[in-house]
């Protein structure tokens, strides 16, 4: 046993044995923090001196603005005369600041009875049916008992934009609106509305076509049993989703054309490789994420790799910011610098495999790094897209996506207007409620287009 401890290789083989120990401790460790679902937010660890939770106690006095005179609805007046605590009488009296209240009165349902006439028309030689602007179906009978169009509009806005169930829709109707639905009553409207939506959701997709710059990405879904995907194409004002059963560039050629001629936007999926359009830009907070992960993997000086193109690429994300700043001259100069640096990185040989993967995904995508450089309403990363993934995301985690391809088709054309209104500050329910109220043979109304400034 002495001469075994006194051997040198013995010595470092153990040395070697205490390091790899360790560093397997501490990727388990990783492991097991990253699978946690209870805190999916709590990354690496913990901070000596964390801050506080929550916000700084106060805030801005203008945070809650005050309504204006004209809008007050009704005015209380609380005199005090005595003291609230004994009942003695009070003695100098001063008016306080006044306290404002916003509440909802009691929900009391509108019920319409409308009654309406029919007769023979000599010109179209049919039987015709006189209309209100309020209601949604001439239908006699039976089918006499109807939901008017507002009800129907928020029962769209709650499933489509907020993510409601459809069970949870009726129960919110029953108890605070006191209206009885079902859940086959709901989604026969949506279906229907998304019928009459279909030209808006046509202009939508060529007013997409037509952007300086589109933002892509897509996201798992279920159609029944079969497996299917959700797309995002998102611009500053509008936001359209498909849901298609496959994952390849035809989606892409399908909304934006075969030919895009703006800028394309996207995460770097080899799918987006074979799209032609004119620029193209790779989101680099992936980028920059990936080579987070690989410095805290690597050892020795396969560290330095990951970390030099994340400084590159966070060069090229301040340049943007102060690009203003800077000289048309030494905005050129920097720009060269960054694009060498990109250059030489991209060239110098390594051993790494993981290093090498990530040298091959930047050759790949040089030519889209930085076109965000050139083009002022390109964002550098693929954010936009995802902002507006994350309620598909959260409505597939509720529902697990649609049932039928007629479902698929009415969550996609709702919701992606339901987002374009968002977008353009405009109400969803007034949009869904107005195009139930029109009579069929009526063209559909057209979402209010964003005003070009000058």
């Amino acid at each position: 046993m002495a001469d075994t401890q006194e051997c040198p290789n013995c010595r470092r083989l153990e040395v070697v044995v205490q390091q790899l120990t360790a560093r397997v401790a501490a990727l388990e460790d990783e492991l097991r923090r990253g699978k946690r679902q209870a805190a999916p937010f709590s990354k690496d660890r913990p901070k000596p001196n964390p801050k506080p939770p929550g916000q700084k106690p106060g805030h801005a006095p203008a945070f809650r603005a005050v309504p204006p005179p004209a809008a007050v609805t009704e005015t209380i007046r609380v005199p005090l005369t005595t003291c609230p605590c004994c009942g003695t009488a009070v003695q100098k009296v001063t008016d306080n600041p006044a306290i404002f209240q916003t509440d909802l009165p009691p929900i009391q349902p509108i019920i319409r009875r409308f009654d309406t006439q029919r007769g023979f028309c000599p010109q179209c030689r049919k039987m015709v049916r006189s209309r209100h602007p309020d209601q949604t179906s001439t239908a006699l009978g039976a089918a006499g008992a109807q939901i008017g169009p507002r009800a129907k509009a928020l029962a769209a806005d709650l499933k489509h934009r907020l993510g409601l169930s459809f069970r949870k829709i009726v129960d919110l109707f029953q108890a605070h609106f006191g209206i009885t639905l079902t859940p086959g009553a709901i989604v026969q409207s949506n279906e229907r509305l998304a019928e009459r939506a279909a030209p808006a959701y046509a202009d939508l997709e060529r007013q997409t076509r037509e952007s300086p710059a589109v933002h892509v990405d897509e996201t798992g879904w279920r159609i029944g049993t079969r497996s299917a995907w959700l797309w995002v194409f998102a611009t500053k004002t509008s936001t359209v989703y498909a849901i298609r059963p496959s994952r390849g560039h035809q989606v892409v050629e399908e909304i934006l054309g075969t030919s895009f001629g703006g800028v394309l936007g996207s995460d770097g999926l080899p799918t987006y490789d074979v799209v032609r359009a004119r620029w193209k830009q790779t989101c680099l907070a992936h980028l920059l994420t990936r080579c987070k992960d690989l410095a805290a993997t690597q050892t020795a000086g396969a560290v330095r790799f990951p970390r030099e193109v994340a400084r590159v690429l966070r060069q090229a994300l301040d340049l943007r910011l102060h690009a203003r700043a800077l000289s048309r001259h030494g905005l050129a100069v920097v720009r060269g610098r960054i694009e060498a640096a990109l250059d030489r990185l991209v060239a110098y040989e390594r051993v790494n495999l993981d290093n090498e993967r990530l040298a091959a995904h930047l050759f790949k995508h040089r030519r889209h790094l930085l076109t965000f450089l050139d083009h002022p309403e390109v964002d550098a990363t693929n954010n936009l897209a995802e902002r507006q993934l994350r309620p598909a995301v959260i409505a597939r985690k509720l529902s697990a996506g649609n049932r039928t391809d007629r479902g698929a088709t009415t969550h996609a054309v709702l919701a992606s207007l339901a987002a374009t209104c968002r977008q353009r500050g405009q109400r969803f329910l007034d949009f869904a409620a107005r195009l139930l109220s029109l009579p069929p043979p009526s063209p559909s109304p057209l979402l209010t287009p964003v005003p070009v400034p000058a």
